[in-house]
């Protein structure tokens, strides 16, 4: 199909949307996205609010040769176009495809743990009532329909208690696949064969970056994905690839030998046991809930200790001998063999995890960044080590493997992509911003107070407070207050909300979704919030008319990920500040700043209570990237 071919079609599709206004930039996008399918490519598209993303990643898909998954940031943008966007696209082309939704495994049964806990469950337990109910809705027993329950959780009639679904759902570490007896009616199985016959698969990043991590398996193969939501690829695809140990790994490791192998050698247990109670001293020492590792001679004594009975353990698991002894089920017995492989498999993936920690880590902390994190409350602690650099990755394993386009409102600092592309490793691509259609000059006003203290001076909260009810009372609520901290939301609503002429509520008193009904429903609310609702928030109308925010979003300078990079780029010689933490602040910035304008008839202010915009050599870089929008430094005269 040509290119003029092509927007002809387009053209036919998107002209029956209610309505229908024609987007230049829409047009483009679409344009764009069709010409790197189609070819094999990549695209980077900045496509302001406004913009109908995604129609114009959408349409492009229908006429080329898939599978292609589409992967979101965010649960309401797969609802919105699994629920509005495709059924649409479906009726106006009259072209109807297969689409799958693609969850993590964990949300399906697996029928042969199922059978496993009802062997070994008491008639007495508490979660045998429990057991017993999904066992009769898999067999149609209780169901509306009659039909028997198709393993998702999130069909069931009822929230399962976490520890029967932890011990029930399926898991990759545990599956047998085709030797399990229940293999033809696995939930997930099922699920996936599905996919496998999908032209387009909706997944999110999480599990996308998870499938690339693992080497696939998870999702289906396919021809080319499409990131929406695109400016938090970079942070999905660290979390993917980074690697962790919890203060339980090695203890559920055993149980689970114990219970599928046979019994533990003594020695072992006894050895691993003293080891993790020796870490968990070591962790605790510290009185902080989140600190960078840095291995002194103890700490690698524990995981060289660690390290050598694992392997231990690994050789005794590989011996005949251990199969079955001291089982007592001798059906659970009989299929110690065909477990043992995929428990060697998981003890293996936890001895690589171990060896970040190990004595010869010393060596990867120019690439990786180790820490700990600590729950003191529940007595629980992780130690994570994360790539500083997961570009070289995404190259190899991503873009040189099938086409990506990557979508975003927030991807570029003034029209450039350079900092994102050098945070993905993608290096040739189809770039592409367009603008939004809404007015801004006529729709926003910027709003940055005078008078107000640096947000680091002691006296900021105090007249941060009393600015943000100067600006609800200008506004009459219909505000969101969003800060770049819960501690700072806390202080500022258990000030403010007993003075408040208006309904408020806070982010934590309702789930997000109701808490978003409630704001949408109520005349005049103000809604105080952190960084969740800086973005995948849609409120058209009056009802939101006013965004403050309450400092420049920088990243907070003692998270250890954070402090890794900066460090790294000061040994390189680099301006870590404009290379790294300022860009990173004026995607976030962005961010905050689209949920005010959603349709061309809002009209509305932004406050931002940081005076570094005008005090500062930066602040003119973070202006100019922001919205072309008046910008007023009182509010006399002020008028929505």
């Amino acid at each position: 199909m040509t290119p003029p071919e092509f927007l002809s079609r387009f053209d036919s599709i998107v002209q029956k949307l209610p309505m229908y206004e024609p987007r230049p930039g829409q047009r483009r996008m679409a344009e764009a996205v069709h010409t790197a399918v189609a070819d094999g490519l990549h695209a980077i598209v900045e496509a302001g609010t406004g913009s109908g993303k995604s129609f114009a990643y959408m349409v492009p898909l229908l006429d080329v040769e898939g599978p292609f998954v589409i992967s979101t940031g965010t649960i309401a943008l797969q609802e919105q176009l699994l629920g509005k966007d495709i059924p649409f696209i479906q009726d106006a082309s009259g072209k109807r495809f297969q689409v799958a939704l693609a969850k993590g495994r964990g949300n399906y049964l697996c029928i042969q743990k199922l059978w496993e806990a009802d062997r070994r469950l008491p008639d007495a337990d508490p979660l045998r009532p429990e057991l017993d109910r999904i066992k009769a809705l898999l067999s149609g027993n209780g169901t509306p329909d009659g039909q028997p329950w198709d393993g998702d959780v999130a069909a069931l009639p009822f929230v399962p208690t976490p520890q029967l679904w932890e011990e029930i759902a399926s898991d990759s570490d545990d599956c047998l696949g085709n030797r399990c007896e229940f293999y033809e009616q696995s939930p997930h199985r099922v699920v996936r064969s599905q996919q496998a016959h999908a032209h387009l698969i909706i997944a999110n990043h999480a599990l996308y970056f998870a499938d690339l991590a693992s080497g696939g398996g998870i999702l289906p193969s396919h021809k080319a994905v499409i990131f929406d939501e695109a400016h938090h690829v970079p942070q999905a695809a660290t979390r993917a690839f980074t690697g962790s140990v919890g203060r339980y790994s090695i203890t559920k490791l055993m149980q689970k030998v114990r219970k599928r192998i046979g019994m533990v050698p003594d020695d072992v247990v006894f050895n691993l046991v003293g080891l993790e109670s020796r870490l968990m001293e070591w962790v605790m020492r510290p009185d902080r809930a989140q600190f960078r590792l840095y291995p002194d001679a103890v700490f690698v004594e524990i995981a060289e200790g660690i390290l050598d009975n694992l392997r231990v353990l690994r050789s005794w698991m590989e011996r005949d001998v251990a199969l079955g002894n001291g089982i007592d089920d001798p059906e659970l017995a009989k299929k110690a063999p065909l477990h043992r492989q995929r428990l060697i498999a998981q003890l293996d993936s936890l001895t690589a995890r171990w060896e970040y920690f190990g004595s010869f880590a010393d060596n990867t902390l120019a690439e990786r960044v180790n820490w700990v994190e600590v729950d003191r409350h529940r007595g629980n602690f992780h130690l994570k080590s994360a790539p500083l650099d997961v570009a070289p990755s995404l190259k190899e394993h991503l873009w040189d493997q099938r086409s990506g386009v990557c979508v975003s409102a927030t991807l570029g600092v003034d029209g450039d992509f350079t900092y994102f592309k050098q945070q993905i490793g993608l290096t040739d691509s189809i770039d592409l911003e367009t603008p939004s259609p809404f007015d801004y000059q006529k729709q926003a006003t910027l709003y940055v107070p005078r008078y107000l203290p640096e947000p680091n001076a002691p006296e900021f909260a105090p007249h941060a407070r009393q600015a943000i009810r100067k600006i609800l009372d200008s506004t009459q609520g219909r505000a969101f207050v969003l800060f770049t901290s819960y501690k700072a939301m806390h202080a500022a609503f258990t000030q403010l909300w007993p003075q408040l002429p208006y309904p408020a509520k806070k982010q934590g008193d309702l789930p997000r979704a109701q808490l978003i009904d409630w704001f949408k429903t109520t005349p005049h609310a103000v809604l105080f919030a952190t960084s969740s609702f800086w973005e995948g928030v849609d409120v058209p109308g009056e009802a939101l008319s006013c965004v403050i925010i309450d400092r420049l979003p920088f990243s907070v300078p003692d998270d250890p990920v954070v402090q890794a990079h900066v460090e790294r780029l000061k040994m390189q010689g680099k301006d870590w500040f404009r290379e790294y933490t300022l860009p990173e602040a004026i995607i976030r910035l962005k961010q905050g700043f689209g949920r005010l304008i959603r349709t061309s008839t809002d009209r509305g202010l932004v406050a931002i209570l940081d005076n570094r915009l005008f005090t500062k050599n930066y602040g003119a870089a973070i202006l100019k990237a922001l919205p072309d929008c008046p910008t007023v430094r009182d509010l006399e005269g002020f008028e929505l």
